[in-house]
């Protein structure tokens, strides 16, 4: 047992943060399903289940960053510019990005949700290409158009005169990758500049706490029932779902880059779409299965082209 473990710590820096990011990729995609569960099954609000989740698993986080590092716990605090940028973080950016997904979850189904998640990188390239007044190059501009396709066929189950979705769920889908491009632009200083275990915490906890006079989450709902089950379901959304599937993604980037993260990152509306379908029945039939294939295959191929364009600079430079 002994050695199996000294293997498995002496494995290559390429398959850590492999295992990491799938890790973490997993734990978030079934922390979508205990949250459709809490939402829809249990009817508990989603800014109940948003402030809950904030709360604890900034704390959760925060511990671990002090235990493991012990220095430059306050480091966010000492300036003034990145004191703004914190505060933000914290308050729009982190928040913002809980309550779209939960919400959607809610209105949705943990499934849909995740994949409507994975049109981030489609809508960064089209809030870059806005920002810089240029068009999109040939394949970026193709797969945005099977995404958005892809979004489509899930959101009308393939028949364009109806929806499959409720108007909620669509404004909430749509608010999903725009959410995704702020969460990855607006902290990007804080991130590059300080830990980002230590940055997540703080901001889920600021903004946790900014919550809890607001929604008073110690005040369940009266029609829901707190079993253990659902207990239990919270339990693992704020501590495996959020605080550790946090903790060992943003690890993975240690060993591995950003773009082949992404790549990884694709198993997480993978395994939620299995255990949706598995533990939940929620109905996912072919055109919700070619939407999904619509838009995660055209993510795909950017990351694997970034990579690739990656790999052939540093080709060039070595020649």
């Amino acid at each position: 047992m002994y050695t199996l473990f000294k293997n498995m710590l002496n494995i290559s820096p390429a398959k850590k943060g492999a295992i990491l990011a799938i890790t973490g990729s997993i734990l978030w995609g079934i922390m979508g399903v205990t949250s459709q569960y809490l939402l829809q099954i249990k009817g508990l609000p989603a800014l109940w289940v948003v402030t809950i989740r904030m709360f604890f698993a900034g704390i959760v986080l925060l511990l671990a960053d002090y235990c493991i590092y012990k220095r430059d716990f306050f480091a966010p605090w000492r300036d003034k510019k990145t004191i703004v940028h914190m505060l933000i973080f914290s308050f729009v950016t982190i928040m913002w990005v809980q309550y779209a997904y939960l919400s959607a979850v809610e209105h949705m189904n943990a499934a849909m949700a995740t994949v409507f998640v994975s049109l981030a990188p489609i809508a960064t390239i089209v809030w870059m290409s806005l920002r810089s007044w240029c068009i999109p190059k040939f394949h970026e501009l193709l797969c945005c158009i099977s995404a958005v396709l892809g979004a489509t066929v899930m959101a009308t189950h393939g028949d364009m005169t109806t929806l499959s979705i409720s108007q909620e769920g669509i404004i909430y889908g749509i608010m999903l990758p725009i959410a995704g491009v702020v969460y990855t632009v607006q902290p990007g200083y804080l991130m590059k500049n300080f830990r980002p275990s230590n940055v997540t915490g703080w901001g889920l906890l600021l903004g946790g706490t900014a919550l809890l006079p607001i929604i008073q989450p110690w005040h369940i709902p009266g029609a829901v029932d707190m079993d253990a089950f659902t207990i239990f379901n919270i339990v693992y959304t704020v501590l495996f779902g959020t605080a550790i599937a946090f903790w060992t993604f943003l690890a993975s980037l240690k060993y591995i880059k950003p773009q082949i993260a992404a790549i990884y990152e694709l198993v997480e509306p993978v395994s939620a779409i299995f255990l949706s379908v598995w533990l939940l029945e929620v109905m996912y039939q072919l055109p919700e299965f070619l939407g999904t294939v619509m838009i995660l295959c055209p993510v795909l191929y950017l990351s694997l082209i970034k990579e690739s364009h990656n790999i052939m600079r540093l080709l060039r430079k070595k020649l």
